[in-house]
Order: C-alpha cells, then sequence, then structure tokens
C-alpha cells in the first residue's frame, strides 16, 4: 500500500516501558499514511530503528502532550499534509481506518475530526455503540482521531499550558463553540486503555454495574476495579479543570459531563477528587498535588477564550 496522500499520522511518546507496543503502533499506521511524525518527550536517549516513512523529533525534554502534538501538527503542514492521525505510544488502528477516514475528509469542510469509537474492553461496563453507523459528537479523545489542520490552526492549536490531562477536551469545545463537527464512524473501535486498573471478581463488578445501572452513572461501575493513582496526573487534573472552565466558561461546563458523569465542580469532587485520596497507594502525597492542583489552576491568569 502507498497510504493515503493528504493524512499523516503522529504519535507522541515518553519513556515507553514496552517498546515492542511503540513498534506495533507504528506497524498499525505505517501502511495507511504517507509518513509517520514521533515527537518524543523522554528526556534521556533511545536506539530506536524507524522506517525511512517515520520523521523523529526531540529537544530531549518533557514538554508534554499538547506540546508534542503541535510539534507534529506544524511540520505536518509545512509538509503538505492537510489532516493528521494523533495516536499514543500503544494506539494499535484497526486495519484500514485511516482508508476509511479518507473518504469523509471530502464531504463536509466543517468536520473539524473524524474518530472512531474508543473502548476499555478490561472494563465490562464499556460497551461499543453498534448504531447509527455514524453520528455528530461533542468530544473525543485525541488518540486514532483524524484532525483537520485548518481547524486545528484556526481555534489556536492544542493549548500547551495544560501538558497532558484535558487537552482534548478543551480543544473540542473550542472547535464546537466556532462552528466545526466532529464525526465518529462507530464500526470503528479502538481499544484504548483508560489509566491502570486491576479487575475485581466477576460477581463484584457485575453488582457495581448493577448499581450504575440503577443510578445512571457509571462511576459507580468503576469500583468494579482497583485503580493505580498516579500522584502527577492527580496534579494536573485538579489544576487543568479549573483552568479549562475559567478560560471556557462563556460556553458552559467543560469535561465534567465527559469524563467524570457529573454536571459541574461539586461532582467533580465526589466522583474524581475524593476517590483518588480514597484509593491513592500513596495517599498523603495524592492529597499534597491535588491542593497544589487547585492552588496553582486559581492561581493561572487565564485569558478569557474566544472564537
Amino acid at each position: 500500500m502507498n497510504g493515503v496522500e493528504k493524512i499523516a499520522a503522529g504519535i507522541v511518546i515518553f519513556n515507553p516501558d514496552d517498546k515492542k507496543r511503540l513498534y506495533a503502533s507504528i506497524n498499525s499506521v505505517i501502511d495507511q499514511v504517507k509518513t509517520v511524525y514521533i515527537y518524543d518527550n523522554s528526556t534521556e536517549k533511545n536506539d530506536y530503528v524507524f522506517s525511512n516513512r517515520v520523521i523523529y523529533m526531540t529537544e530531549h525534554k518533557n514538554k508534554g502532550l499538547a506540546y508534542g502534538m503541535n510539534r507534529i501538527m506544524e511540520r505536518a503542514q509545512s509538509d503538505g499534509f492537510d489532516w493528521v492521525v494523533t495516536m499514543d505510544q500503544d494506539s494499535i488502528m484497526p486495519p484500514d481506518a485511516i482508508f476509511l477516514y479518507e473518504k469523509y475528509t471530502q464531504n463536509n469542510f466543517r468536520i473539524a475530526i473524524i474518530c472512531p469509537q474508543a473502548i476499555d474492553t478490561r472494563r465490562s461496563y464499556m460497551v461499543a455503540k453498534k448504531v447509527p453507523d455514524t453520528e455528530y459528537i461533542d468530544f473525543c479523545i485525541t488518540s486514532a482521531s483524524c484532525t483537520r489542520i485548518s481547524a486545528w490552526e484556526k481555534v489556536g492549536y492544542f493549548d500547551e499550558w495544560l501538558f497532558i490531562d484535558l487537552v482534548d477536551n478543551d480543544f473540542c469545545k473550542r472547535l464546537i463553540v466556532s462552528g466545526y463537527k466532529i464525526l465518529r464512524l462507530n464500526e470503528l473501535v479502538l481499544d484504548q486503555e483508560f489509566g491502570k486498573i486491576i479487575p475485581k471478581s466477576e460477581r463484584v463488578q457485575n453488582f457495581w454495574n448493577r448499581v450504575a445501572q440503577i443510578l445512571h452513572n457509571n462511576n459507580f461501575a468503576k469500583l468494579g476495579y482497583k485503580k493505580f493513582v498516579n500522584p502527577m496526573r492527580v496534579y494536573y487534573t485538579n489544576r487543568n479543570i479549573i483552568y479549562v472552565n475559567r478560560k471556557l466558561k462563556q460556553f458552559g461546563n467543560t469535561a465534567y459531563k465527559e469524563n467524570y458523569n457529573c454536571n459541574g465542580y461539586i461532582g467533580f469532587l465526589f466522583f474524581f477528587m475524593l476517590p483518588s485520596i480514597l484509593r491513592a497507594q500513596e495517599r498523603t502525597k495524592v492529597l499534597k498535588y491535588t491542593i497544589k492542583g487547585i492552588q496553582d489552576g486559581r492561581r493561572k491568569k487565564v485569558k478569557v477564550w474566544k472564537p
């Protein structure tokens, strides 16, 4: 295969523990596109062996996910591409996904992102939607999403201050309020791992799944799994949820419903902050980073965004 002419792929990596998985990620997409861009946030030098169709970039500093994606988008734009499929270092693209994306890139110039469903198959409460075949949605994760470069440029790039968490929520919200659309192809399902978890017994999972169904809130289904809490991710989440909602306050709440199944900051306290502290392996450290995240999110000078 020669690959799709106007669509490139981009992967931001950071100290990958499983290099075989990284190579599998690259191989899952390399025959579907002309070029794969890799931006490496690792601080240590790595000896990778890539195809000559892979363009490798690094500054030997961890500048964050948003920074890496912006550098990939800039390079792809400079090289004449119109779209970029952004991937995580462990993403495995479904076969022929990008060839399917290409069919929709010409249909509507207001489409800014074409994406698959993202399902964590470890979580029994997550079930892929089978119909309709396609639908417009308000939010998608960046992994495996095909983004129109001109739309990315129009709304002001990915917000690099966010560093990692809520980058996709912020970007999608700015696209939607600017009149762009996000098209999901439900026939494509990406197996995406959300966090480090260990499923509990099937009986326990079924119990909490049932509670979640009765209360119409999947936060309760998450109690069927043991969660490993990363203090730094807790910091960025607590910091960024405040920052993003200050930045986009005139357009309603951002990220609460999509990420935490709640309607506002009070729900976020109960469904993310408190469980993160109670379930943490390093509870004192997580509490410390939670407080620091709240403080930094409030102190940050924010320019209210306008389309």
